[in-house]
C-alpha cells in the first residue's frame, strides 16, 4: 500500500511539474513577417512578446509595423499605447493573438487598428519555430471609410532564449546658427554625420539627456517618440513649391498628438520615424513625472520657421521664453516627456 501512495506522490509530483512549465510565459519573436502590398514595396513587421499558452495571456509586447500607405504611419504596438487579446474561433485550431490600438482625436483624425496573429501550432514551446497562418493573420484598420486592412503572406514565430535588453541612450541636441534651429537625436548615424559636417552649420550645445533604445521595453509605461521633419521646400503636383516647408525636426511621445501631426500636416511634416527613441510621459493633468524620471520641457519659437528646443533644464526654459518662446505641454510647468534620471 506505501509502494502505491509513493507511485501516486511520484506522478502528482510529475503532472504539477509539467503543469507548471505548460503555464510558463515564453517570449517569441517575430520573424520574417511580411505584409501583402499593392504597391509592390516590402512592408515588415517585427518585435517581440511573451506568451502563456496556458493561460492565453499576452505581455510585455514590442511590435513595429511598417506604414501601410500615405493614409496610415508606422507603429509601434506597445503596453503603454495599445492592449491585447486572445480569441478563438469556432473553426480555428489555433487561438489569434491581437494588439489593439486607438489613437487622434474622435471624428476624421481617429485611427484605430489591430494587428491579428494566428500561429499554425501551439505556442507551447514544443516548436522553437512556429509559422504564421496567412489566412488569417492580417492588420486591420476599421476606422477608414471602408474599413480595410492588409494579410500577412509570410513569416513565423521564433521562440527566443532571453530578453531584448534594456539600452539607455543619451539624446544629444546640435543648434545651427543660420537657421536659429535646435535639433535633438538619439542616433549614433545622426551624430556623426553632424559632427563631421555632413549637414554643415550644426553644432553640439552640450545639452542632453537620456532615454530608452528602440527595442528597450523596461515597463509598461515608456511610450515611442515620434519624429516628424518638414523640408525646406514642399513639392506639389505642379512642380517644386517655396513655401510651406520649414527645414526642422517636431517629436513627441503622446500617440494622440502624433497621430494628428501626421493626419492634420501630412505633406508638410513627414513621419520619419515613429520609434526613434522610447521615453515616459508626464501626468496629462499635473505634468507630473513618474519616480526615476525628470521632466523635459518643449518651447515654440513662434516664428513662420517652426522649430522647437527640447530640454530638462529649468534654467534653460526661463531663458527662452524670456527670448519670446511658448511654452508647451502637459500642467503648469509644461512637461511634454520624462527622461530617464
Amino acid at each position: 500500500m506505501r509502494l502505491i501512495f509513493i507511485r501516486l506522490g511520484f506522478l502528482l509530483a510529475t503532472l504539477v511539474a509539467s503543469l507548471h512549465v505548460a503555464a510558463a510565459s515564453r517570449l517569441w519573436t517575430l520573424t520574417g513577417v511580411r505584409f501583402a502590398s499593392f504597391a509592390g514595396d516590402t512592408q515588415v513587421a517585427s518585435g517581440y512578446f511573451s506568451y502563456d499558452d496556458a493561460t492565453r495571456t499576452i505581455s510585455n509586447w514590442n511590435v513595429h509595423v511598417d506604414s501601410p500607405d500615405v493614409r496610415l504611419d508606422a507603429f509601434t504596438y506597445l503596453p503603454s499605447n495599445s492592449r491585447v487579446s486572445v480569441s478563438q474561433s469556432a473553426a480555428g485550431v489555433t487561438p489569434t493573438l491581437v494588439l489593439s490600438a486607438t489613437t487622434g482625436m474622435p471624428g476624421k483624425y481617429l485611427e484605430m487598428r489591430q494587428l491579428e496573429l494566428t500561429p499554425l501550432a501551439a505556442l507551447d514551446g514544443s516548436n522553437a519555430t512556429v509559422s504564421l497562418d496567412t489566412l488569417s493573420s492580417r492588420e486591420y484598420f476599421p476606422s477608414l471609410v471602408p474599413p480595410r486592412g492588409r494579410s500577412i503572406k509570410a513569416g513565423s514565430l521564433a521562440l527566443a532564449v532571453v530578453p531584448p535588453p534594456v539600452v539607455i541612450v543619451q539624446v544629444d541636441e546640435f543648434y545651427h546658427a543660420g537657421l536659429r534651429h535646435y535639433f535633438m537625436t538619439a542616433d549614433a548615424a545622426d551624430r556623426l554625420a553632424l559632427d563631421t559636417g555632413v549637414y554643415s552649420g550644426w553644432v553640439r550645445t552640450g545639452e542632453s539627456f537620456k532615454a530608452y533604445a528602440q527595442g528597450s521595453n523596461p515597463d509598461a509605461s515608456v511610450k515611442p517618440v515620434c519624429r516628424f521633419y518638414s523640408a525646406p521646400f514642399i513639392e506639389t503636383e505642379f512642380g517644386v513649391a517655396s513655401s510651406g516647408g520649414v527645414d526642422s525636426h517636431f517629436f513627441t511621445a503622446d500617440a494622440d498628438e502624433c497621430t494628428n501631426v501626421f493626419e492634420y500636416c501630412c505633406g508638410y511634416w513627414v513621419l520619419e520615424n515613429d520609434n526613434a527613441f522610447t521615453i515616459d510621459l508626464p501626468d496629462k493633468a499635473t505634468g507630473a513625472c513618474p519616480a526615476g524620471t525628470i521632466p523635459v520641457y518643449r518651447l515654440w519659437n513662434q516664428r513662420t520657421d517652426s522649430n522647437h528646443r527640447y530640454t530638462t533644464r529649468a534654467t534653460i526654459k526661463a531663458h527662452m521664453l524670456a527670448a519670446g518662446y511658448l511654452a508647451e505641454g502637459y500642467g503648469p510647468d509644461g512637461v511634454v516627456m520624462c527622461a530617464v534620471q
